[in-house]
């Protein structure tokens, strides 16, 4: 694999990556506003979620 083209997939691994934990940071930055994302009618998506952004925070 050209040197080229590791550099393409790690710019591009890199902006995912960013991009992922932005969207995270709004996502917190809203809930402050909204007093928490509501999830029209299953709560479990909302459980889900919230378990698994503690365990990425952990």
């Amino acid at each position: 694999m050209s040197h080229r083209a590791q550099l393409i997939i790690a710019l591009v691994s890199s902006a995912i990556l960013f991009l992922s934990i932005a969207l995270m940071f709004a996502l917190v930055i809203i809930s402050f506003f909204t007093d928490g994302i509501d999830f029209a009618g299953d709560p479990h998506i909302a459980d889900a979620l919230a378990s698994t952004g503690w365990a990425l925070t952990a």
